[in-house]
């Protein structure tokens, strides 16, 4: 598989490391989830690996690796393999129908306040929004 990538601000390239991760994942039997402006997840061992091409996003998930939170995915593990390369293990999650309620993005933004990221940095709209078993709004792209 060969995407290229238009990031906000730069032109259109194609990233032979992005690639490379994305192919060792699908060689793994990863099934493709969906894609968005900075990288790719992946199904693959009961886990999502989300390959990304956003430096910010990576930094947010060492911060939160781990940690059990209240909205934002479970972060299994990070894996920096350059400045804006990395590939984040998180829970599986379902998809999302309905209205984003105000109070949630409330409680999302005093959560990272918390956890020590910059909620101005966080992308919340409903395609980044899942849900968990219990039905609790998670944040999937932080």
């Amino acid at each position: 598989m060969r995407l290229s990538h238009v990031l906000l601000g730069e032109i259109l390239y194609y990233d032979p490391g992005f690639e490379r991760e994305v192919d060792k994942i699908q060689d793994q039997g990863g099934k493709h989830l969906g894609s968005g402006d900075y990288g790719a997840a992946y199904l693959l061992n009961g886990r999502v690996y989300k390959v990304t091409t956003d430096e910010i996003e990576l930094e947010h998930a060492h911060q939160i690796k781990g940690k059990k939170t209240n909205n934002f995915a479970y972060i299994y593990d990070v894996e920096t393999i350059e400045d804006k390369l990395g590939i984040i293990q998180m829970e599986v999650l379902g998809e999302f129908k309905g209205e984003v309620p105000e109070e949630w993005v409330d409680a999302v933004n005093r959560e990272a306040e918390q956890l020590g990221i910059d909620p101005d940095e966080l992308d919340i709209r409903p395609s980044n929004i899942m849900v968990n078993q219990k039905q609790h709004l998670k944040l999937i792209d932080i």
